[in-house]
């Protein structure tokens, strides 16, 4: 195989587990529900080439998310998330574990707290999109 074709293959690979990463996986009981009943909180891709932090939602009350999942949708209150935040510089992951609230009808986003020069990964924390 050509350097050219492999890489052309590469690129495809990449862009179709990125696409895949796109949908949420519902973490409820029960029929889908509209987005004004269900809280939708999101992070990063696992894989993020280029990107110098990655925060990467693992499970959410004990359940595991897939690697190609960047969000889930679950209803209104308390749950645990486990997540790993990544520092592409230093090659670095740490894991937190938070404990949040969260409200139907509302997004989320994962985002991380770093250290000087971003070298660390000081914490975790969800922010509620508007």
């Amino acid at each position: 195989m050509s350097g050219k074709l492999f890489r052309s293959s590469l690129l495809v690979v990449a862009i179709a587990t990125a696409a895949s990463g796109c949908m949420s996986v519902q973490l409820y009981d029960g029929p889908k529900r509209g987005r004004d009943e269900v809280a939708r909180i999101s992070g990063d891709p696992a894989f993020n080439a280029g990107s110098p932090i990655a925060v990467v939602l693992r499970q959410v009350d004990g359940q595991d998310i897939g690697v190609t999942q960047t969000s889930v949708e679950v209803l209104e209150g308390k749950h645990t998330l486990l997540v790993d935040c990544r520092i592409a510089e230093t090659q670095r992951t740490s894991r937190h574990e938070l404990e949040v609230e969260v409200y139907s009808g509302r997004q989320y986003r994962l985002r991380a707290e770093t250290g000087p020069a971003l070298r660390e990964c000081t914490a975790v924390t969800l922010e509620a999109r508007s």
